[in-house]
């Protein structure tokens, strides 16, 4: 299709068409939901929204359009494993949207989106089909008639083509509870006119045909569901519609597959053009290749191009590969696209990040976000995939070298498999590693040959591939189902439970349970109006609702006042703590927080009468404190970036009473002299005494022109707060609480500074009495420290070092000693020779003796031993039940056959472990130190062995 629109067109033209009908164009949210416990992603265009649907929150237009960006990964809605090995699944896609607040209804809907689907777009009404609410006894509905007679008088669809649909197709719910309503859903039937006179459209709708499918679901926001199950009709209604971009882009770009769109093609031909094998020139160019190899390799290419626009969009959003939560489902992610690419690319080398640039010129006009972090973007996967790549290969290689006989055992021949299997001393070893419960060799066998005889591979060789060589459990098995296999998920599990016992992770995400806890209303009127900026205590304040929550058995008191001088947490500013005064009796507020619009206080008891009126008074002295903090955090910002550059971006913070947490993006350790050059930036404008400028109220465009930082994690309205320290050295977008003037902070001291993630550093600091704390307990240890030099005759420092320096020599003199002692051990093994087949054999025990000082010792013996021998000498260090081994060779003795690595590998099995090493001298380890004499005796048999 020569005149097809672009992706860029298609997507403006949606924007514009809903902006000429008075719709407000609203940004897409962030991939992060913020205040959602409910979800990791944002899944749906709806999310941004959902408070105005629940009654908690408001917009200041009635209508608006957007398009979402959404990523669909886990839980309900997990595409994972269909991308790649399908033409049209995505974990990335873009969710075109309009929306109704209680403004126009079902009658607009159904009418604007036939107008932009037939006129603007031009596509044909014999093609589509509406489907529409069927009813639901069970919720008491009937059938929304309503909607298919508005489809029949607003639109010029054909009345055959307005389908009746059940529950499960046409009745959308946010949750068990909640806001609801009967949808409409428009298909596109894009097979070929004779496809479409055999088999009629209809019969083939809501029955996952790829030419036949949806494209757009309107959903008439009109019922509340309740926990009984009932619906209760709404004050207001709503409109909440969303439609697929990339299968929109499809269908009018004439494509059979989301894939095959100008969305994607970029994508798909830079990871082709990446790859150094021939046969792989493009996507639509594998003429040489047979046609499994044809889609093997085309698999590989569509899961790198879906996979790349994920874990940038997410990276962009804040989101950076990690070991929980967020972070792990795109490390996952991530680490899914290096193994199609190292496998069958062949790319052994990182190549993902190359792509951000091709994907930045396709969508970073639409998404500013993409753009402005690029670099920052490419950097982070760098180094995901380089970390990866150090053990992709290895746990390719342990995963190969076992799956042939989990099909021989499969296919019926365990024995032959075990008595195979106790012969390759390799793969042996790999299942030592695995299976850590016994020592017991043939206990190990017949475990893994009893589950491969299953057609499963083991769950300890996926645990171990999961926790030695960083294979995601999802990974492992797609590679297993690849081969036709399974994985005993049951048994990994059950080590994954048992290592999650020893180390819980920190970070979890589940549904929040506060839900379902009821507010009880006290009184009416405004509510949760904050005045804390001016005020820390008020009067004449009043409870507005309260409410018991219930958690592991203990309860808990919430309350909403109408006034309020304390500040929820939010920007990662802790929550004000103080006191209630209700009569004569006093309440402790124990935090605040905000759910929803709620300003909630967590407090140590409800008061006896809740109708009486409320004195607020916040803790003055911690509100202080966390002032300081957060200006100091203000002012650090400013500090690093002048430092380190403008690529500094905020990551992460914490602002509490006692110390504030910054997490930063940059790729390096800061040095000793960075984080003195940071420091003295921060005191210097401290010393400033630079006056706080407040703007409340500003457009956040207004705002933006004048230059001010809109911090990560923070969501912002059409009107910010703009808190400005001297317009050239900080400004930046925040709701938080500051110092009057940069005077007030004192001082300022980092306490540390590390790495939190890739691209990710963190420093902890503390300000004001803190800071003054912290530096007084410095120099009491300087102090105590200078008074164990009586007769101190240099600085402090440089004795230090000189008995630093001392104590490194001495150390030095002790193992050479050591050394020596070991060295002098040598002689008695020499003497005790024996001559096999005119091989001199030398074998010895050296006790105490690590693997370091073994394997030199070993060179040692293979000098003085000369030509015609071999020596072996074994150790047992003491130490946690090990033993080592190490072998000798001469060099005259290799071309017979006798090799050192060979001798190591028996050795090692003997003694319950294994290893190798060069031709000439190799060493290997296990966990049977009373094997060693009998290991030792028998070496001359070996060795005769060996060079037959």
């Amino acid at each position: 299709m020569p005149d097809a629109p672009s992706s860029e067109t298609i997507r403006q033209q949606f924007l514009d068409f809903f902006a000429a009908k008075d719709h407000e164009i609203v940004p897409s949210a962030s991939l992060v939901p913020t205040g959602d416990s409910t979800l990791l992603f944002t899944n749906a265009g709806m999310n941004q929204f959902k408070d105005v649907f629940l009654g908690e929150g408001t917009r200041p237009y009635d209508r608006a359009v957007d398009t979402q960006k959404c990523l669909r990964v886990s839980g309900k809605h997990n595409d994972l494993e269909e991308v790649g090995h399908d033409t049209y699944h995505h974990t990335f896609f873009e969710m075109l949207g309009n929306w109704s607040f209680g403004d126009y209804f079902k009658v607009e809907a159904i009418r604007w989106a036939w107008e932009l689907l037939t006129d603007v777009w031009g596509l044909d009404p014999e093609r589509l089909y509406a489907t529409v609410h069927e009813g639901d006894d069970a919720l008491w509905l009937d059938a929304d008639t309503e909607a298919a007679d508005l489809w029949r008088s607003e639109t010029a669809i054909p009345p055959k083509h307005i389908l009746f649909e059940p529950s499960k197709e046409n009745f959308w719910m946010m949750g068990d509870t909640g806001p609801c309503g009967p949808c409409s859903e428009i298909h596109v039937d894009l097979r070929s006119d004779a496809e479409r006179a055999h088999t009629p459209g209809h019969s083939l709708v809501n029955a996952d045909h790829p030419q036949v499918m949806e494209i757009w679901n309107l959903v008439f926001i009109q019922y509340n569901a309740q926990p009984d199950g009932s619906l209760q009709k709404l004050a207001q209604q709503h409109v909440d519609t969303g439609m697929g971009f990339e299968r929109i882009c499809a269908v009018l770009q004439g494509r059979s597959s989301t894939y095959d769109t100008d969305l994607f093609a970029p994508l798909l031909q830079a990871a082709a053009d990446r790859s150094p094998r021939a046969d792989v020139p493009g996507y639509d160019a594998l003429g040489d290749l047979s046609p499994d190899a044809r889609e093997k390799v085309r698999v590989a290419l569509r899961v790198v191009a879906d996979h790349i626009r994920t874990i940038a969009f997410a990276i962009a959003d804040g989101v950076m590969p990690g070991n929980v939560g967020r972070g792990y489902v795109i490390r996952r992610i991530l680490r899914r696209a290096v193994r199609y690419g190292y496998q069958t690319l062949a790319l052994r080398e990182p190549f993902l990040h190359t792509l951000v640039d091709p994907l930045v010129q396709k969508m970073g006009d639409a998404f500013e976000e993409l753009a402005g972090q690029q670099d920052y973007i490419a950097q982070v996967i760098r180094s995901e995939e380089e970390s990866f790549l150090q053990t992709l290969g290895t746990g390719l290689s342990f995963f190969e070298r076992l799956t042939p006989y989990v099909h021989a055992a499969a296919d019926g021949s365990a024995d032959a498999v075990r008595d195979e299997l106790a012969d390759d001393a390799a793969a042996v070893d790999l299942l030592e590693k695995a299976y850590v419960d016994t020592d017991d060799r043939a206990a190990i066998l017949d475990s893994f040959v009893a589950t491969a005889a299953a057609g499963r591979l083991s769950g300890e060789i996926a645990f171990l591939l999961h926790d030695t060589y960083g294979f995601p459990i999802d990974l492992t098995q797609l590679m297993a189902r690849e081969e036709g296999l399974a994985v005993d998920m049951d048994r990994y599990e059950t080590l994954m439970d048992r290592q999650k016992a020893r180390a819980r992770s920190a970070s979890t995400f589940s549904i929040d349970q506060s839900s379902a806890d009821t507010w009880h209303e006290v009184s009416s009127g405004e509510a949760s109006v904050f005045v804390g900026y001016d005020r820390l205590a008020v009067t004449d304040s009043a409870v507005r609702a309260v409410r018991t929550v219930t958690r592991d058995a203990d309860d808990r008191f919430e309350l909403e006042l109408s006034v309020t001088p304390f500040y929820a947490e939010s920007g990662g500013q802790v929550g004000d703590t103080g006191v209630l005064r209700v009569g004569d009796e006093e309440v402790k507020v124990l935090d605040t927080q905000r759910r929803g619009a709620r300003i909630v206080h967590t407090v140590d008891a409800l008061p006896d009468a809740l109708d009486a009126p409320v004195e607020a008074m916040v803790d003055a002295e911690r509100r202080r404190h966390t002032a300081r903090h957060h200006t100091a955090t203000h002012l650090l910002h400013a500090a690093l970036r002048n430092t380190l550059g403008d690529h500094v971006q905020q990551k992460g913070s914490l602002v509490a009473p006692d110390r504030l947490r910054f997490d930063f993006s940059h790729f390096e350790g800061l040095t000793a002299d960075e984080l003195a050059a940071i420091e003295q930036h921060v005191n210097d404008a401290i010393l400033r005494n630079i006056p706080k400028q407040e703007d409340r109220n500003v457009p956040i465009d207004d705002a933006l022109e004048r230059g001010a930082m809109a911090l990560f994690g923070e969501k912002y309205g059409e009107e910010v707060r703009v808190i400005t320290f001297d317009p050239d050295h900080s400004v930046e977008l925040c709701g938080g609480t500051h110092v009057e003037a940069t005077g007030e902070i004192g001082l300022f001291k980092f306490l540390s500074e590390g790495s939190v993630a890739a691209g990710v550093r963190r420093v902890e600091a503390v300000a004001g009495v803190p800071a003054q704390l912290h530096v007084d307990k410095q120099l009491a240890a300087y102090r105590q420290a200078q008074q164990q030099f009586k007769s101190l005759q240099q600085p402090l420092p440089d004795a230090i070092a000189a008995l630093q320096e001392e104590r490194d020599a001495l150390a030095e003199q002790v193992e050479t000693l050591h050394r020596e002692q070991l060295a002098g051990r040598l002689d008695a093994i020499i003497d005790n020779a024996q001559t096999v087949d005119g091989i001199r054999v030398a074998t010895g025990r050296v006790d105490g003796a690590d693997m370091d000082d073994l394997q030199a010792l070993g060179q040692q013996l293979r000098d003085r031993l000369g030509a015609g021998a071999v020596g072996v000498l074994g150790s047992d260090p003491g130490a946690d039940g090990k033993v080592y081994v190490v072998a000798t060779v001469a060099d005259d003795l290799i071309q017979d056959g006798l090799k050192a690595g060979d001798l190591v590998g028996t050795l090692g099995q003997h003694l319950g472990g294994g290893g190798g090493g060069r031709p000439t001298l190799a060493a290997a380890g296990g966990r049977k130190p009373e094997a060693l004499d009998d290991v030792l005796a028998d070496v001359p048999a070996l060795v005769q062995k060996q060079r037959a």
